[in-house]
């Protein structure tokens, strides 16, 4: 009996969008490193390359430079837009650095933008996150925002909305991110464990210092001033961390664990700095998370993320 069509593996397809060849074999490297059963990798050199490329090739996930001649990976991804492809998944690795700019690339359907040069490790968690290597992809009939909402450890409405009762008419934008890895933390993290019924610790979340301050400042009524004073010097005070605690405690009411059928208690919060190993091997290998950033104007950016253990 003819078998094959029950043991041949899917085979995940990418494509490489890059002018240096140096780097597209390194992010081929990466990519053969995620452990996909069966791969089919092809490469471009710009973005142009990458549109002729398409006509006949639908990967899993294109992982495209920015700056390159002819066609920028901006540029292909406002271009997949406009040609109705805009679910083609696609994650920019880049030198560029401009918030604005990063912005823009998001806001154009970025999965992910990590920047040049990066480590390995880091590139093969945003890769995993967006094609999991089991291969299992949403329904067929859910849409890629119904899929994310499914998949989201927090749902980004609920949060925003926790946000909104603890910041005392601040305003802000909250924003899901892409997933947090270990080099994009600041020195000094908050951490805060969940303790649910299933196990001693079902979940933890992960604040940086600049959501820390801004979090636990906007909470406490600390004025702007001390803010960002605080969050220029990489040290949230006593009284922030106490209140970013706090936050922390109300959002285990927004974890969705199958497992657990009430709202989650914060059992503990510590301060941990970046180098903290199983942290760092957590952002890697979780079942299942929930990344943001907040943004409030003359402050800046902060990032946290919701992780299930």
């Amino acid at each position: 009996m003819n078998v094959a069509t029950e043991t041949t593996p899917k085979v995940f397809r990418f494509l490489i969008v890059d002018d240096s060849r140096a780097i597209q074999a390194i992010i081929r490297r990466v990519v053969e490193a995620c452990g996909y059963p069966a791969l089919d990798i092809r490469v471009a050199i710009n973005g142009e390359a990458a549109m002729d490329a398409l006509a006949d090739f639908k990967p899993d996930l294109v992982i495209t430079d920015w700056h390159m001649p002819k066609m920028s990976g901006l540029e292909l991804l406002q271009a997949l837009r406009q040609l109705g492809q805009g679910h083609l998944k696609v994650g920019l690795v880049t030198t560029e650095t401009s918030p604005t700019m990063l912005e823009e690339a998001r806001r154009n359907g970025a999965v992910f933008v990590i920047n040049k040069p990066f480590k390995d490790t880091d590139l093969i968690a945003h890769v995993r996150h967006v094609v999991p290597v089991d291969g299992q992809a949403p329904a067929p009939e859910q849409t890629p925002e119904e899929a994310a909402a499914a998949a989201s450890l927090v749902i980004t409405q609920q949060c925003k909305d926790l946000i909104q009762s603890v910041m005392n008419g601040i305003p802000f934008r909250l924003l899901e991110e892409e997933p947090l890895v270990a080099h994009a933390l600041t020195s000094q993290n908050l951490i805060g464990l969940y303790g649910g019924r299933s196990k001693p610790v079902t979940a933890i979340a992960v604040l940086d210092t600049n959501a820390v301050c801004i979090l636990g400042g906007g909470s406490s009524r600390q004025p702007p001033a001390a803010v960002r004073q605080a969050m220029q010097q990489g040290q949230a005070t006593e009284s922030m961390v106490k209140h970013a605690s706090q936050f922390m405690q109300s959002a285990g009411a927004l974890l969705r664990i199958e497992a657990e059928k009430e709202p989650i208690p914060l059992s503990r919060t510590s301060i941990v700095p970046q180098s903290f190993q199983k942290l760092n091997e957590l952002l890697v290998k979780n079942g299942g998370r929930a990344d943001f950033r907040i943004s409030v104007p003359g402050y800046g950016d902060g990032r946290f993320s919701f992780l299930a253990v």
